[in-house]
């Protein structure tokens, strides 16, 4: 018998994790999914389900089926949708009304999965931080491209999203939204899930064919990036462990680069998803001017209106209070997740 398939008869000999402890996993990381700056992959890490979950897809890619590893998948993906299919159009308003605060939410809530990728590199050797260096600098770059180029949204981008949001949602400390974000798609794809609902429960044919041109490249590009990086990635942890852990926290300290919360514009898909009345409260308090707007007529111009002018306005200033906010739910954000991430291991399979 070959080393890994014995390795594999024992696990499959031990009690699987109970079943509570899978549903609450899944629940989590469903919601670490919606939101930018929160990653899935730690969710189910601080758990304990880290191992199980990859190892779970992995053998079922390579057609090793077990009952253990089907039911143990189907309940986190179960619970998984169920949050997000729940919670996306409150994260969508929550991003609208409350940006400086939920954003500094995220900043925390990413940088506490830091402590647990450090613990799983003790103790710190000298390749550990040029891999933690090169993973900053990545997602340095990666910012920097946000900043010069416009990406499109199209079928194509939609299957690419899918792709990076799926594979950086098993990546811990890596933000699956974050990188949506990055790719301008955030919106876009959290947004179809509302459509969804709104489709399926008025029964608008046409607003549900065009929000499944989006969902299923989507959906397509969820699951290639899930079984391409699961594999990788238990290959990685087996053969380069160390290096491969640093990277992940240089891209996890790297990341807050794109989530500084102060004067933030907020994107296209959420402004068109906030009733009229809301979009003129908005332009009011950001001093935007909408003169001549329509707002009897497409909602579409109104939009267009404040989103081109948002980069013209007078720049707010920060204030002490915004400041205050932003302090208190990054320090509330990062002690939920560190208090999660305690309750796992450490990423190391020999720490």
């Amino acid at each position: 018998m070959k080393k890994e398939d014995a390795e594999a008869a024992v696990t499959l000999a031990q009690p699987p994790p109970p079943m509570v402890q899978t549903a609450i996993g899944g629940f989590l990381m469903g919601i670490a999914n919606l939101i930018p700056g929160v990653s899935g992959g730690t969710m189910i890490l601080a758990l304990g389900l880290y191992n199980e979950f990859v190892d779970s897809v992995a053998d079922l890619t390579a057609l090793r089926l077990s009952r253990r590893r089907i039911v143990f998948l189907g309940s986190l993906a179960a619970c998984a949708a169920a949050s997000i299919v729940g919670l996306a159009s409150v994260i969508l308003y929550l991003l609208f009304h409350h940006t400086v605060a939920m954003y500094s939410l995220f900043i925390g809530m990413t940088l506490g999965g830091a402590p647990l990728l450090l613990r799983s590199l003790r103790p710190i050797k000298p390749g550990s931080v040029v891999a933690i260096v090169l993973g900053i600098g990545l997602m340095v770059g990666v910012f920097a491209m946000k900043r010069g180029a416009a990406l499109p949204h199209n079928t194509a981008m939609d299957f690419v999203s899918g792709v990076v949001g799926s594979t950086t949602m098993v990546l811990p400390g890596i933000s699956g939204s974050y990188m949506l974000l990055v790719l301008d798609q955030y919106d876009r794809v959290v947004g179809v899930v509302a459509d969804l609902k709104m489709a399926a429960k008025n029964r608008d044919m046409v607003r549900l064919k065009s929000a499944l041109w989006i969902a299923v490249p989507v959906g397509l590009g969820v699951l290639v990036g899930i079984v391409a990086l699961s594999n990788a990635l238990k290959f990685l942890l087996h053969r380069f462990e160390r290096p491969t852990i640093g990277l992940l926290l240089g891209i996890l300290l790297g990341s807050v680069l794109g989530l500084w919360p102060f004067d933030r514009a907020p994107s296209e898909d959420a402004l068109e998803r906030r009733p009229v009345e809301e979009l003129l409260r908005y332009a009011d308090e950001m001093g935007i001017s909408v003169a001549g707007v329509d707002v009897e007529g497409d909602k579409a111009d109104l939009v267009s209106i404040i989103t081109e002018r948002f980069e013209s306005r007078s720049k707010r200033a920060v204030t002490a209070g915004s400041v205050a906010v932003a302090s208190a739910m990054s320090m509330a954000g990062f002690f939920v997740t560190f208090a999660l991430s305690r309750r796992g291991a450490t990423l190391s399979r020999s720490g």
